[in-house]
């Protein structure tokens, strides 16, 4: 394997790639190559987000995090369809990301939730046809972004050029990497292939539901920073799988890295509290695992939101959150799931009586 392509491999690939070598030499280099990749992705993250800030205003920062978000995963990934087409459904996907945060944050209560789902649904359709790729993770966590940090005025102006020009670069890089690539579909399968019959798309009604959801009952019941609850629910809700075992290990993933914060936020000095985020960043490059991941990045988000909204108060709503979402997601997506099931039973048992009326009219 060359150098460039050891920088490509995720962190389980980098683990189990250093895990093959014996000699402690050998091991000891990969390892080195292992921590310059994920100093590397940080350094290049900041630097997009710190360059857009100055471009489009600091206020956009949000906006340069889906930037680099977008460039990061579709380098990787696809669409499932004709890189061609692929470039319309990257567009269509940063349309409605910069349209449905900002009508839903306008919107009265009650209107909110449903742009929200339609919205969330329109972006797995077109972006999660191959559910393997995980994409519903990074383009809903950039919705719910958008949504929690809104802006007017000026600013929103910025933040649609931020938009566009992040639609024509991860459009780029996708067509880049794909073209070559034979794919066997086009754009129109992405909505033709949607049927309740299909389990893809009820995962995709169901992941819309719960989060559009979450987030409102969060915000209904007082609970600050709602669209984390939102993100635990697109977090726990897999494509495939028990959930149970993930919903365990988002709540003890946020309860443990709140408590590493707080031992955090009292060992190191005051003036150097604000590079905890970057150090949750880095722990998190790290590891391969769901929980890891997880506890570091709650770290990170508790470390950017304690200045506006107090050191003891932000633990408490990072935790209330991750566990009503998560929860939520749950027992919701549950009862979702045997609705959207009877659904489609009293849909098929309408269509096979109308084949065998068709079938009889046609005998007699």
């Amino acid at each position: 394997m060359t150098f460039y392509q050891e920088l490509q491999l995720n962190q389980a690939g980098s683990k189990n790639y250093v895990a093959t070598f014996k000699k402690p030499k050998e091991k000891f280099l990969h390892i080195l190559i292992f921590i310059f990749k994920v100093l590397l992705n940080l350094a290049f993250c900041s630097a997009v987000i710190i360059v857009l800030g100055m471009v489009f205003g600091v206020e956009n920062s949000i906006a340069g995090l889906v930037v680099v978000l977008g460039i990061s995963t579709f380098r990787f990934t696809d669409l499932d369809i004709h890189a061609t087409h692929s470039v319309y459904g990257i567009s269509l996907i940063f349309l409605i990301l910069s349209a449905g945060p900002k009508a839903a944050n306008l919107a009265p209560t009650g209107c909110d939730l449903l742009i929200n789902f339609i919205c969330i649904l329109l972006i797995v359709i077109i972006g999660c046809h191959n559910v393997n790729w995980f994409n519903h993770s990074i383009l809903i966590l950039s919705y719910l972004l958008l949504y929690g940090y809104d802006v007017s005025g000026v600013s929103y102006i910025n933040r649609l050029g931020c938009l566009a020009l992040g639609a024509i670069l991860t459009s780029l890089i996708l067509y880049r990497n794909r073209r070559k690539k034979q794919f066997k579909y086009g754009f129109k399968i992405l909505f033709t292939d949607f049927k309740l019959s299909d389990a893809r798309s009820r995962w995709q009604i169901k992941i819309a539901l719960c989060v559009s959801c979450a987030v409102f009952f969060a915000a209904l019941m007082g609970i600050t920073k709602p669209i984390w609850a939102g993100i635990a629910a697109m977090s726990v809700t897999v494509p495939q799988g028990d959930i149970k075992p993930r919903v365990e290990s988002r709540i003890r993933a946020n309860v443990i890295g709140g408590i590493v914060f707080i031992i955090a936020f009292l060992i190191v000095p005051e003036g150097y509290v604000n590079y905890l985020s970057m150090l949750g960043g880095i722990a998190a490059g790290f590891c391969a695992r769901y929980e890891g991941q997880t506890a570091w990045n709650s770290f990170s988000a508790l470390a950017v939101n304690a200045a506006a909204f107090g050191f003891y108060n932000t633990v408490l709503y990072r935790v209330l959150n991750n566990v009503f979402g998560a929860i939520f997601a749950f027992a919701f997506g549950k009862i979702t799931d045997r609705i959207l099931l009877a659904l489609n039973g009293f849909i098929t048992k309408i269509k096979q009586r109308k084949t065998e009326r068709k079938s009889c009219d046609n005998a007699n």
